[in-house]
């Protein structure tokens, strides 16, 4: 599996965006929509949670990890784990880079389909230089209420947006209860539709397409490196009995495998099945 640093920069472009890969799927039903628009601050400790951050810490010397899961359908905290500590977002920050291009006058919908689903980087540094960089960043968190998330400190390096667990479940939240039901479709689908294999040949399920592999979901998975650190982020939305959101952010030293990686991300969101319902959407 290939190892990328956590930037990309696209030169600025000045019209819509001239993806024309992929293919924006709308479905039937508004399979994600729930009505938890309530303050949630995922901190609850509970023993899966403490083994699921176990599995990360124990893989190898010095990585840590932060946890959250949050029940959309009881519109309650489930579980937490240092869920307020800031880690890189490698790809994770697509998701507003998404949701700020579907807020403004013109998105291309087979572009944003192509960044969620493959983690397209080439649609993400286009999207980020044309709205301003940061100023997405900025924008979503007044947007959203985010608490911890923070620009880059490189211009360009989207990867490099700071963020934690707590905030990754709040925009969750926010795609699943508050955004327009045409916007939420969009990004649920494509969220949904993960391939394997990414844009850059990256394998996706590890942690929740593995981990949870009976239960839907709708993931946006991150990895990458900054100059000292490896990052792994497994984030989504998974379907049982209650829709729930799951997100696993970790660092680790430079020179930990992409193997070693993997799996214990995946061990770790293994740990916290038992913790979401039954097995299909209602």
């Amino acid at each position: 599996m290939k190892r990328r640093t956590l930037l990309v920069v696209a030169p600025v472009v000045t019209a819509a965006l001239a993806v024309a890969l992929g293919v924006a799927l709308w479905p039937s039903r508004d399979a994600w929509a729930s009505s938890c628009t309530g303050e949630i601050s995922p901190s609850r400790q509970s023993a899966e949670v403490k083994d699921a951050a176990r599995a990360i810490q124990s893989a190898a010397r010095g990585a840590s990890a932060g946890i959250a899961m949050v029940d959309l359908t009881g519109c309650t905290d489930v579980a937490g784990a240092n869920a307020s500590a800031l880690f890189p977002s490698a790809s994770v920050v697509k998701l507003l880079i998404a949701l700020d291009a579907l807020a403004g006058k013109e998105s291309d919908p087979a572009g944003l389909e192509r960044m969620l689903s493959l983690s397209d980087d080439k649609v993400a540094s286009e999207l980020w230089t044309a709205n301003g960089g940061a100023a997405i960043v900025r924008r979503m968190n007044e947007r959203i209420g985010l608490q911890h998330t923070r620009p880059p400190a490189r211009a360009g390096r989207w990867g490099e947006t700071l963020t934690s667990a707590a905030d990754v479940a709040r925009i969750y939240q926010h795609i699943s209860a508050k955004l327009p039901k045409e916007r939420r479709i969009a990004l649920t689908d494509a969220l949904s539709s993960a391939p394997r294999t990414a844009a850059d040949g990256f394998d996706q399920y590890f942690g929740i397409p593995s981990g949870l592999s009976d239960r839907e979901w709708a993931i946006k998975q991150g990895w990458g490196s900054t100059d000292d650190r490896v990052v792994l982020n497994t984030t989504g939305m998974v379907g049982g009995k209650h829709k729930y959101v799951v997100v696993v952010l970790t660092s680790w030293p430079k020179n930990t495998s992409w193997p070693t990686a993997t799996k214990a991300v995946t061990k770790a969101v293994s740990e916290l099945h038992g913790l979401v319902g039954s097995t299909s959407l209602p």
